[in-house]
């Protein structure tokens, strides 16, 4: 028996029938109440009564007949789903501030104009139609527009590809160029366990305080090679003009791969312009993404083809899907030529360059370590004299509840014990704290 309560009465109703129809209670074809004696036997109105009702036939739970009434369908032809709520452990966390350089600033994220955005977009009924599987036409061009105006290169909207993160565009790109590959030391781990798990062939090459050293390139034969040149990851060094120009002279490179993964932020100057801004022999692939300048929870990155490997990327890519779904990139797109994007990236600038000068100051005392990549991007590396390991510090720091990442993680041994500092998801509050216990180690 149905009993009322405080809330919304036609949901209780709703709720009830729809309960006892799956149950067995009202069989298929049983003649349901009229909404008058319902809503009299209740003491409710009768608009109450239809609401309930309204909402079970659109969930296809009663059928009507004209001058009849309202029956009860059979259950067995509906989607039934027992639903319920999913618990999730947490793991017990010992670490209270980790500085890892995954992630993003909560403060400053722009979640009332996303908001807005999203539930524009939900309601065009281009959501039900195919993307194209190059991405998103309309936010091509955004990007393209964004590029010239920021990456210093004007570049076709047709030549961009969109995709969901750098390791799918990689996947790309080893079936459009085929040879070895030359990539930094230290650098990216995804990137050689993505080569590893494709059977790429790659070598390591040194990466010093002017970036990638261009003249190891001599040493191995490689055709092809993977770059950070405007904030290196991890070292955080920006490449020379020299060695760019000189990488772009290599006759043994065939392809340059950019990935510019952050370069909007740069907090003394202007940003420094891509490689590709340069590229008159039109042999840079690149990579760009909304993953540091958004957020990662998009899941869109994308890059720029050459020409030449345009024709072999719509042969071998037409009948592929874009992964990216189409919400997301028609909110990008209206983010972006609305101008709340350019808001969103000054914003945040001068709320990372506050966050990284908070390091810097905290560390005046410590004339021992040298701090270095703090001119650009979300982390800064810190180098400490040859006294000290890299595991001493990540050991002592995890004792004191901060988690710390060692640069020998992510190549060969350092010539100083290095720890990379990301500082984008610690609050400014939290950033003086754990840099008063981080100081003293």
């Amino acid at each position: 028996m149905l009993q009322l309560k405080k809330g919304l009465l036609y949901l209780q109703i709703y709720n009830y029938y729809k309960e006892e129809i799956i149950n067995g209670t009202f069989p298929a074809n049983y003649r349901l109440p009229s909404k008058r004696s319902l809503a009299d036997e209740y003491k409710v109105s009768i608009n109450t009564v239809e609401n309930a009702y309204s909402k079970l036939l659109e969930e296809g739970f009663i059928y009507s007949k004209e001058r009849s009434g309202y029956y009860v369908s059979d259950v067995g032809e509906l989607y039934v789903l027992n639903n319920k709520p999913t618990i999730v452990e947490k793991k017990i966390e010992t670490t209270k501030y980790d500085f890892s350089y995954s992630g993003v600033s909560k403060e400053g994220f722009p979640y009332k104009v996303f908001k807005k955005i999203s539930n524009n977009i939900i309601l065009d009924i281009d959501l039900l139609s195919k993307i194209d599987y190059q991405g998103y036409l309309p936010l091509r061009v955004q990007i393209s527009k964004y590029l010239e105006k920021s990456r210093g290169f004007s570049v076709d909207p047709k030549r961009i590809v969109i995709s969901s993160g750098s390791e799918y565009l990689f996947q790309i790109i080893f079936k459009l160029v085929g040879g070895k590959y030359a990539i930094e030391d230290p650098g990216y781990q995804m990137l050689h366990n993505i080569m590893d798990a494709n059977n790429i062939a790659y070598e390591y090459v040194a990466v010093d305080e002017y970036g990638l050293r261009v003249d190891d390139l001599d040493k191995i034969d490689a055709n092809i090679c993977a770059i950070t040149p405007a904030h290196q990851f991890p070292t955080g060094v920006i490449m020379s003009m020299k060695r760019r120009i000189d990488l772009l002279n290599k006759k043994s490179i065939d392809y340059i791969i950019e990935d510019d993964y952050d370069s909007e932020f740069k907090y003394s100057n202007r940003p420094v312009a891509a490689l590709k801004s340069i590229d008159y022999n039109d042999k840079v692939i690149y990579m760009g993404s909304f993953s540091k300048s958004i957020s990662p929870a998009f899941r869109l990155s994308y890059m720029v083809l050459p020409s030449k490997l345009l024709n072999k990327y719509h042969e071998l890519y037409n009948c592929f899907v874009c992964p990216v779904p189409i919400i997301v990139q028609k909110i990008l797109t209206e983010f972006i030529e609305s101008g709340e994007f350019e808001k969103h990236l000054n914003r945040m600038r001068k709320i990372y360059s506050k966050k990284r000068q908070v390091i810097v100051e905290s560390l005046k005392c410590r004339k021992d370590i040298k701090i270095t990549g703090a001119d650009a991007g979300l982390h800064v590396v810190l180098e400490y004299p040859d006294s000290y390991r890299e595991d001493y510090i990540i050991e002592s720091a995890s004792k004191k509840g901060l988690k710390l990442y060692g640069l020998e993680f992510y190549g060969s041994k350092r010539s100083h014990p290095s720890i990379l500092l990301g500082f984008a998801t610690l609050s400014l509050d939290e950033l003086k704290k754990s840099m008063d216990i981080l100081k003293d180690i």
